[in-house]
């Protein structure tokens, strides 16, 4: 959760550092392609579930365009504040709560778009369910969940390096920890889902170096930065120094540091 400031009002610091640092990098162009690959198109109602600072919801804002609608919600505070103010024009319809009971009515939404959610969901049937409910009789849903950490070789880099200083990697290694494609499709189905498919896919994103990629994840990285701040100044001059041996391979002299993630990419109809 957002931690309060001083005089009462919503800490959304951490999200502008999420939405500087690593939105224009990584869960940008990620959130574009989910909602790509869901087929989103002109007047349909979308909701963004675990919206973080709404790189989805505002992309798919300009697709569906005045006929449609875009909603979205978060678990946490600051996120949802910090879209909000990023959100001038008022178009998308925000809404702070939990995607296992969702404030919507049955029958909602044409489409529902999840990037990196499913893995922090502690109850996945709840939350699979309570989408499936909010869905429309011909509707669809697309979420992205990370592969596993040796397909995202520089998140793994770090989280190794963490471990061998003694140091829990789970804030870099968690999000990678509902990998399997076939669990999930089988979960999906579960639910009541038909027409499932699962796709891996790649993307390549580029930072400065891995010291760069590192103090990103330092101060942008919703769960990273609780794992990296465990280390004193030396200690993570140590990390950066191992990390950027381990990932030499993957340094191109003109772009920088080649940052590979791969994902899951999930559909279903109900």
């Amino acid at each position: 959760m957002a931690e309060e400031t001083g005089n009462g009002a919503i800490d959304t610091s951490a999200a502008e550092a999420f939405e500087k640092f690593l939105v224009p990098t990584i869960f940008g162009p990620w959130s574009e392609l989910m909602v790509d690959h869901a087929g989103t198109k002109e007047g349909d109602r979308l909701l963004d579930v675990g919206c973080g600072s709404g790189a989805a919801a505002r992309y798919a804002a300009q697709i569906v365009g005045k006929q449609g609608s875009v909603s979205a919600i978060d678990f946490n505070a600051g996120m949802i504040a910090y879209a909000k103010s990023k959100d001038a024009n008022a178009e998308i319809d925000w809404h702070q709560g939990d995607v296992t009971d969702m404030p919507y009515e049955d029958n909602t939404f044409d489409v529902i778009v999840g990037n990196q959610l499913l893995q922090f969901l502690p109850e996945k049937e709840d939350g699979l369910a309570e989408m499936k409910r909010v869905l429309s009789q011909d509707g669809h849903l697309t979420l992205n969940v990370y592969c596993a950490s040796h397909r995202n070789p520089a998140h793994a880099a770090v989280g190794k390096a963490l471990e061998n200083r003694n140091i829990d990697a789970k804030g870099v290694l968690h999000p990678f920890s509902y990998n399997d494609p076939v669990v999930l499709g089988d979960l999906l189905q579960k639910i009541g889902f038909h027409d499932v498919s699962v796709v891996r896919k790649q993307m390549d994103s580029y930072f400065s170096s891995a010291e760069n990629f590192i103090d990103c994840l330092a101060v942008g990285g919703p769960s990273s930065r609780h794992a990296l701040e465990q280390l004193d100044a030396e200690g993570l001059k140590s990390l950066k120094a191992e990390a950027t041996e381990t990932l030499a391979e993957f340094v191109d002299a003109e772009k920088g540091l080649r940052v590979i993630t791969a994902s899951n990419m999930a559909f279903a109809r109900i």
